[in-house]
Parts: C-alpha cells; sequence; structure tokens
C-alpha cells in the first residue's frame, strides 16, 4: 500500500491572514523490530537470529563508544552522539564537581543519503485526521500537538480540539493531564491560557 497523505488546517499567526493548510503523513503503524528481523529474513540470505543478534551488538558497542566520548555512525543510516547535563544549576564554573555532571539524551542525526523516496496518494474519508477523536489514538493526538508545537509558538484549546476532533472538555483534560505530566508547558491563565513546548529548563545541556 501507498504512503498516504492527508491536510491539516493551520490558522496563520499574523493577525489578519487567512488560515493555510499543509499536507502530512497519515501513520501506517509502526513495523517492529521483530517483523522487520522476520521481513529481512523472508527476503535475504539472513536468518531471523542473526539479524536479531548483529543488532544487539550494535546497541551494546554503540553504547560503549558513546560512554567514552565518542560518536557512533550506523551504516548510511545516521550517527549517534550523547549530551550531558548538570544536576542543578549553577552560575559558577568552579561550583560544578564531577558527581554533578552526568550523561543526558542520545541524539540520533539522520544521515542526508538516508532519504524516503516513492509515490503517494491522497488518504481516504475513514483516515483523514479531522475525524472523530476516537479514531485518533493517545499518542497520534499528542504527535500532532507536538509537530503543531514545533511551527507554532503556542496552541489553544479551541485550535487543539479542531486539530484532533475531541470534544471540548476532553481537550482540556487532555491537555491539563499533559501539563501536570511535564510533557508541555503554560502561559497565562483562566480564558486566556494557551499552551506551549516544555521549557528547556532543570536538565542544562553542557
Amino acid at each position: 500500500m501507498k504512503a498516504q497523505y492527508d491536510f491539516l488546517t493551520v490558522p496563520s499567526t499574523k493577525k489578519g491572514s487567512r488560515a493555510v493548510i499543509y499536507p502530512k503523513l497519515v501513520s501506517g503503524g509502526t513495523v517492529s523490530f521483530m517483523e522487520l528481523a522476520e521481513q529481512i529474513d523472508r527476503a535475504s540470505g539472513f536468518q531471523k537470529g542473526t539479524v536479531i543478534g548483529v543488532v544487539e551488538e550494535i546497541e551494546r558497542w554503540a553504547q560503549h563508544y558513546l560512554q567514552h566520548g565518542r560518536r557512533v555512525r550506523i551504516g548510511n543510516l545516521g550517527t549517534l552522539s550523547v549530551g550531558l547535563k548538570a544536576l542543578r544549576p549553577v552560575e559558577d564554573e568552579a561550583a560544578i564537581h564531577a558527581q554533578s555532571v552526568c550523561f543526558g539524551k542520545v541524539r540520533f542525526t539522520v544521515s542526508r543519503k538516508f532519504r524516503c523516496h516513492g509515490t503517494l496518494e491522497r488518504a481516504g474519508a475513514s483516515r483523514k485526521f479531522r475525524e472523530s477523536s476516537r479514531r485518533l489514538t493517545e499518542e497520534a493526538r499528542y504527535g500532532l500537538l507536538m509537530d503543531y508545537l514545533t511551527s507554532h509558538a503556542f496552541i489553544t484549546r479551541t485550535r487543539y480540539t479542531e486539530l484532533t476532533g475531541l470534544l471540548r472538555t476532553l481537550a482540556l483534560k487532555e491537555l491539563n493531564r499533559w501539563l501536570e505530566e511535564g510533557k508541555i508547558g503554560s502561559e497565562g491563565r483562566g480564558s486566556h491560557k494557551v499552551y506551549v513546548r516544555k521549557p528547556e529548563t532543570g536538565d542544562r545541556e553542557v
């Protein structure tokens, strides 16, 4: 089956400007590692157990080299690197001790050689984004929210309702729950409250 897409309507951040639409890929689900290993087994001379073993070794040695301050390139997929974080914010470099610095997030930078090619088709009515919220999983709704906040400074409850199809009460409840869980941040109060990406505070990258 071809990859499918639909359009999302995004209101302009400039007063007086018309809303615009942009294409977005409709998720076809996640292929598990076991499914991938089984597919390689069927399509090549590599057995499933061999594929699993090789990937486990790549994971083990990638972690080893990252812990020794190296970056690790994985074929033409991309490169792994790791950052550092301070356990507590300090203003004086002399106040930073070895025990207060630790490894942070592992990042994966996709290689420019690794690109997706092929043809696309418009999604059918049953897979459109602006369907009932029952057709979107919580994970899918969170993904839409993060995509929106990547290109917008904030999102309102009303806009989140339009984006996901959730009813007003459910949309507000879900946004506030993610706020309590620390997945997103907020600004303003009452009817002026908006939701933003989680502030990068606390764990500082060094």
